[in-house]
């Protein structure tokens, strides 16, 4: 609980200070990617995310903490088989980069999938919370294709950044850019990142209160760089 104020106070705070920034008049963010620009562009934000993300595993200011299994978070079933769901993650990042066409709304979604990114990691070092994983262990058969990838993505990916999901927000936050453009194609994003936030519970990734963080801070990023935040 002590987590979750946490992060709704600092969204609150975020949220005011981007909305009272975006108010004053001249302030604008540049449009920056441009057709020409736009793989390589992508592919430098996509290469920064991953740092930030990792080294938040490692750089943690403070002791990480379990928070309470919840009826409902005891209630879900560990189905390993779902990692392959967890994993289109990447696919629906790169799909949602490359299918939009409005630059503008590119330069919005990128500013705020980069913006929540950093929010999140700066969340994960101050407040680190954890998942437990051990409780859950894997199946012996080391054959398993399944279980190599999933013994993979637990080495490398420390249960140390629970709250709020950046799994979760990211997908959501990628789902929200076909609001603004190409409209029949939200509600297959959106379906898909909730596919997602399912699996971020069955893989037990995740606390149930790190999703609904994660798709609160989606909504809010939205809103800021996709409806106050002025460009030029």
């Amino acid at each position: 609980m002590f987590y979750n104020v946490i992060t709704r106070q600092l969204t609150w705070w975020l949220n005011k200070k981007m909305e009272a920034y975006a108010s004053v008049k001249g302030f604008c963010l540049p449009l920056f990617i441009t057709q020409q620009n736009k793989i390589w562009i992508g592919v430098l934000a996509f290469i920064f995310g991953a740092i930030i993300y990792l080294a938040s595993n490692h750089i943690l200011f403070f002791t990480p903490h379990y928070l309470p299994l919840t009826r409902f978070d005891q209630a879900i079933p560990f189905i390993p088989t779902t990692i392959w769901i967890y994993l289109t993650e990447y696919f629906l990042f790169i799909y949602t980069y490359l299918l939009c066409k409005d630059m503008e709304n590119l330069n919005k979604y990128l500013y705020s999938i980069m913006a929540m990114q950093i929010f999140s990691v700066i969340i994960f070092m101050l407040w680190p919370t954890i998942y437990p994983r051990g409780d859950f262990p894997l199946s012996a058969d080391r054959h398993s294709l399944t279980t190599f990838i999933f013994s993979c993505l637990r080495a490398v990916d420390h249960p140390t950044s629970c709250l709020p999901s950046l799994h979760i927000s990211s997908c959501y936050l990628s789902s929200f850019v076909f609001l603004d453009e190409q409209k029949s194609k939200f509600w297959f994003f959106f379906l898909w990142a909730t596919a997602i936030g399912i699996s971020t519970l069955t893989t037990k990734q995740h606390y149930i209160i790190d999703v609904i963080a994660g798709l609160s801070l989606a909504y809010v990023f939205y809103w800021i760089f996709h409806r106050r935040v002025n460009y030029v």
